[in-house]
């Protein structure tokens, strides 16, 4: 017998997965590959590796490029593909390279001919480019030769880098996807760039596919100050899970309308957990988070803190069939104010690999 038609839709449905496209504003694109990158032992290999098989385009853009050896490794791979001719261009977020020591290793690739673009930088001089420090392009998405795409939380610098190579270890997560919705990303990137002042300098070829053969659904979840997008996703997912949802966030500090969302779901017998960070490097952040733990817990909510370095994760997984990487905290900041860029992915596989992780990350 068919559900009725005014019944919320399974996740695994078709229906169900162009509502969230709808929610989301953007296509649902169908065939895709897709791997879990865990940290930066996985996800920077895979970045640098992208970046030196590129052979007409990179286009990389992060809220920090920090100059240390991590923005060092990326700054050769970048300065060896332009000096084989391909077209590279690099947009970041002077303020969050405020966040490291060293500066930003933008100034290394000037010089070799890459078109590397501040997002609305401020000046001491220019007293009015202050009012933009509320905006800023928190993404982090690196598009090579709009074939291959990797998207998620983990910035370029040694924080994320391995504790055995002198790197803070941080834990992370990124996806490598190959498929119809990089030229999505692709677009995401152009339209970007635009906001940073600059031209369209290159033809992007936004019906490229790619080679990928993959069972995955997909669609780009970007979000910018105003929209409220990835809280109307969050919400949707928690309102229609019907067995499971796993949360990972550097940042907690949810709007009520998502842990409404949350408390209903483990109140009608949904298993809701919450992974945080036990020691954050933003202890304001910490110390927020801390004050709403109280009502989740009473309605049943499982709250973990992560007893490693330091947790900058920002993932879902729900029923494990829905799956959100990206960068955006459920917080005020990347909720209202940021720039923000997350994959979602329809994929049992998918999900089963997101799984995986979450028992061993509530190991520390």
């Amino acid at each position: 017998m068919s559900a009725p038609a005014n019944s919320p839709p399974h996740l695994a449905s078709a229906r169900a997965l162009l509502e969230l496209a709808a929610l989301a504003g953007a296509p649902l694109r169908y065939g895709h590959m897709v791997r879990v990158l865990r940290d930066g032992a996985l996800a920077f290999p895979a970045m640098i590796a992208a970046i030196r098989a590129a052979r007409a385009s990179v286009c990389f853009e992060n809220f920090i490029l920090a100059h240390d050896a991590t923005g060092e490794e990326f700054a050769r791979a970048l300065v060896q593909a332009r000096a084989r001719g391909t077209h590279v261009r690099v947009l970041y977020d002077p303020v969050g390279t405020w966040l490291v020591r060293g500066g930003s290793v933008v100034r290394r690739l000037r010089p070799s001919g890459i078109e590397a673009r501040p997002f609305r930088p401020l000046s001491p001089l220019a007293p009015w480019s202050w009012l933009r420090l509320r905006h800023r392009d928190h993404r982090k998405l690196l598009v090579c030769d709009e074939r291959t795409a990797v998207i998620g939380g983990i910035c370029i610098a040694d924080h994320w880098a391995p504790a055995e190579r002198g790197g803070g270890g941080w834990r992370d997560t990124a996806l490598l996807v190959r498929g119809p919705v990089v030229a999505d990303l692709q677009q995401a990137f152009e339209r970007m760039w635009r906001r940073a002042r600059g031209p369209l300098t290159v033809e992007a070829n936004f019906g490229a596919s790619g080679d990928a053969k993959g069972d995955a659904a997909a669609c780009v979840v970007g979000d910018r100050p105003g929209t409220g997008r990835v809280a109307a996703i969050y919400t949707w997912l928690a309102e229609r899970a019907e067995e499971s949802i796993e949360l990972t966030d550097a940042y907690f500090v949810a709007p009520p309308i998502v842990t409404g969302a949350l408390i209903r779901a483990a109140r009608r017998g949904v298993l809701v957990r919450l992974l945080v960070p036990g020691r954050n490097n933003h202890p304001v952040a910490g110390f927020a988070a801390r004050r709403i733990y109280a009502s989740l817990l009473d309605a049943g909510i499982e709250i973990y803190e992560w007893s490693g370095v330091m947790l900058h994760a920002k993932t879902a997984v729900v029923d494990g069939l829905v799956t959100l990487v990206g960068p955006s905290n459920l917080d005020p900041l990347s909720l209202r104010r940021n720039y923000e860029l997350n994959l979602l992915v329809g994929d049992p596989e998918t999900g089963r690999r997101m799984r995986e992780l979450f028992p061993n990350d509530l190991q520390g």
